[in-house]
């Protein structure tokens, strides 16, 4: 007898949005969006989409005429996208749970593809790289952003060094950051068929109304973070908190904490 599948699982998903996207996501999408530059009647495509932050701003500057696509590899991501985003009759709008490796698209279809803290966890990033390059129409705008390396991300940096000193393991922290090397970053997009490849460094601070709710929203709804923070043992979390706060103090700001954070854009065509 055939038993039911178990009912998905969407708590961390709903948590990136509520947590994260306000604070680290949504603003790297903003400058994302802005500098792809949607037009009326364009294709845009979010690869590693999350719950759609970028989709939701790209959707009204293609009207009309336009679509939007959003693919993920989570199908939790896809599943609190579809539940928030919604779209009007003049643009369409699709979700797609889907390896970047290998995307459910026709070559030539997209006049855009923004890929936003997705890069860094492709088990291949030129190969990612390679199949947006497929799927984008000669002359199209691809716009990425990865965080920068550890030292110019300064509450994860905090947090690393607060998992290292409890011998626990931080690598999935780390894997967050991996790809912070422009050389490196400008090598996969040149290896895979991009050219006029740009890399730029930037910077920002994320607001928090404290250093333990940064590591509690990182806790809930961080793809990578969360599974790090978890291993931290029930009757050591007190200390670790106080670690973070302490180390983080000196970005204390307006009653609240403002977190610098680095990151790297790239901006290249098929």
């Amino acid at each position: 007898m055939r038993q039911d599948a178990k009912p998905l699982d969407t708590t961390a998903a709903e948590a990136y949005e509520k947590f994260l996207v306000p604070t680290l996501n949504g603003p790297q999408a903003i400058e994302a969006v802005d500098i792809a530059s949607p037009r009326p009647g364009e294709r845009v495509l979010d690869v590693a989409c999350g719950t759609g932050v970028a989709v939701r701003l790209a959707l009204p500057r293609v009207a009309p005429g336009g679509s939007v696509s959003g693919l993920d590899f989570d199908p939790a991501m896809i599943a609190v996208a579809r539940s928030i985003v919604r779209s009007s009759n003049d643009v369409a709008l699709e979700w797609h749970c889907a390896s970047a490796l290998e995307m459910p698209f026709e070559s030539s279809m997209f006049d855009i593809a923004l890929c936003l803290q997705g890069l860094q966890f492709l088990p291949d990033c030129t190969v990612g790289l390679a199949e947006m390059r497929r799927v984008m129409k000669p002359g199209g705008r691809l716009v990425a952003i990865v965080w920068n390396g550890l030292e110019h991300c300064k509450g994860q940096n905090a947090i690393v060094q607060a998992l290292k000193r409890r011998n626990l393991d931080a690598a999935p922290m780390l894997k967050a950051l991996s790809m912070g090397d422009a050389g490196k970053l400008q090598k996969h997009a040149r290896d895979a068929g991009f050219r006029e490849v740009s890399v730029r460094a930037a910077s920002t601070s994320a607001l928090f109304p404290s250093a333990r709710h940064f590591v509690e929203a990182l806790a809930a709804g961080g793809p990578a973070s969360r599974h790090a923070l978890s291993k931290v043992p029930e009757d050591q979390r007190a200390a670790f908190h106080n670690e973070i706060s302490s180390a983080l103090r000196q970005y204390e700001h307006n009653g609240g904490i403002a977190i610098p954070l680095g990151y790297l854009v790239l901006t290249a065509h098929p």
